[in-house]
């Protein structure tokens, strides 16, 4: 399996717009792994993991192809991880693409209410098809079984986060959530989930949490002992910190490299490519 973060920021990016903080300015200044865009990940060039307003950048960045994509989850209704508008652009007289492509979306209910304005030329033109999910519901889409969790965010924006595994591997995509409900672990236990990789948000970095909603590095550090202590990780499973706010502390990627090592963590970049 070959896993891609194609962006890596919360909401705002790194560095934001019009932001002065020192993040921002120290991102600007350095460039490279420094520069984050919105969180989206895609495996095997083909599944997609969410769709903000910087799909455009990454697949040129990364010189992949859309027309690949076959399936897209989505996480949650907010506009930095789900840019409806620019699904129109699949419609003819936007694109011309391949005889018989079809790309399928899959969300909560919310995301459905948000992809309703485009989705009734997609689907008329036999271009896109939208299947909800709620938690716990489990898809196949080729050779991968993709199973929806609760996440614990803006209930508003029917957040859920994703476990994909394509029958060798097995991945977490942990985003946006703050520490898992307890109902998760149960699915874990009663599954007999093993991971190969686990991704997730770590929103504040090293700034202490003081709210629901997403997590930071200390939040991380716990998910990562209790999976290894329940059996659903071992030495082999590599743990990835990845989507952070400026707001954060100590969010530069040069500056949280030796941190998040120390807790047993990759940092993710843009770009950042793992064969699992």
């Amino acid at each position: 399996m070959k896993f891609q973060f194609l962006g890596t920021a919360a909401a705002e990016g790194i560095p934001a717009l019009w932001c002065r903080c020192d993040a921002c300015r120290r991102s600007r200044e350095m460039g490279g792994r420094a520069i984050r865009t919105r969180s989206q990940a895609i495996i095997d060039d083909t599944l997609l993991i969410d769709f903000p307003c910087d799909t455009y950048k990454h697949f040129l960045d990364n010189r992949l192809d859309l027309t690949n994509v076959q399936w897209c989850f989505v996480t949650h209704s907010h506009s930095d991880h789900l840019y409806a508008t620019d699904f129109a652009c699949l419609n003819p007289g936007f694109s011309h693409v391949q005889d018989g492509y079809h790309l399928s979306l899959y969300g909560s209910d919310k995301v459905g209410e948000k992809l309703a304005s485009v989705m009734g030329g997609l689907e008329k033109n036999g271009l896109a098809s939208f299947t909800e999910m709620k938690a716990f519901d489990s898809v196949t889409v080729g050779r991968y079984t993709v199973t929806a969790l609760p996440a614990i965010h803006d209930v508003n924006a029917g957040p859920l986060f994703y476990m994909i595994s394509d029958g060798e591997k097995t991945v977490l995509y942990g985003h946006d959530t703050h520490y898992f409900h307890e109902d998760v672990w149960a699915y874990f236990k009663e599954k007999s989930v093993h991971f190969d990789m686990v991704s997730l948000d770590c929103t504040n970095a090293c700034l202490p949490l003081t709210y629901v909603g997403h997590m930071g590095l200390a939040e991380n550090a716990q998910v990562r002992r209790r999976m290894l202590d329940e059996g659903y990780a071992d030495e082999n499973t590599r743990f990835v910190c990845n989507h952070y706010s400026h707001n954060g502390i100590s969010v530069v990627y040069d500056d949280f490299v030796p941190v998040a090592g120390k807790e047993g963590f990759l940092v993710s970049y843009d770009g950042m490519i793992m064969e699992i």
